[in-house]
């Protein structure tokens, strides 16, 4: 179910947890994955990535973990994308999932692709010691040169329309489902969304 991590600054990170159905999987511990990003992963109900929590959950029996950056979604903080503290942020995630009795051999993987592939990058430079495995995919080791501007030129096409996105999406309920959280009684989430002005552009 959907809930929050906190981090070692007293951040709270919006998180959706999936387990596999035990009727079919057992009860447990289970191969666990996180999927870390400035999208939606930690959506009730369906994350980003085609359902990517349904998918791994239900088809292959893999607990799955779903984790909005801070200044994102319902995750509490300023967003700034690829900075400092995402990649510590993204080592606290890392450490207390692994902790879960649901999590097998207290190891967990990383997926994703985009947004969730390069912070898998940032996240292992970290050298979390409970994470396994990651499996990066659609990413750039250098955001300007490889994105924002190849070869020295500006990328006004998708590089303009995805930093734009990303910016829309952590404005205060800027990725539309935080709406519905709020709504449901979630005070921490509308806090939340008080600290979006001071994300950085």
């Amino acid at each position: 179910g959907f809930g929050y991590l906190e981090t070692r600054d007293g951040t709270l990170l919006s998180v959706n947890v999936r387990l596999p159905d035990s009727d079919i999987y057992g009860p447990g511990p289970y191969p666990t994955v996180i999927q870390y990003s400035g999208y939606a992963p930690s959506k009730p109900g369906s994350p980003s990535g085609a359902d990517a929590g349904g998918f791994l959950a239900g088809t292959m029996g893999f607990a799955y973990v779903g984790v909005n950056v801070r200044g994102s979604g319902c995750s509490g903080g300023v967003f700034d994308v690829f900075n400092p503290a995402q990649m510590a942020d993204g080592y606290d995630a890392i450490e207390a999932i692994a902790s879960q009795d649901w999590v097998a051999n207290n190891k967990v993987g990383m997926i994703g692709l985009s947004y969730a592939g390069i912070s898998q990058l940032y996240v292992a430079s970290t050298q979390p010691p409970s994470l396994a495995a990651i499996s990066p995919l659609s990413i750039y080791d250098d955001t300007v040169r490889g994105v924002l501007a190849p070869g020295g030129i500006f990328n006004e096409g998708f590089a303009l329309e995805w930093a734009e996105n990303v910016l829309d999406n952590a404005e205060p309920y800027g990725q539309g489902w935080e709406q519905a959280v709020v709504d449901a009684g979630d005070e921490t989430c509308a806090e939340n969304q008080l600290l979006r002005g001071q994300n950085v552009d």
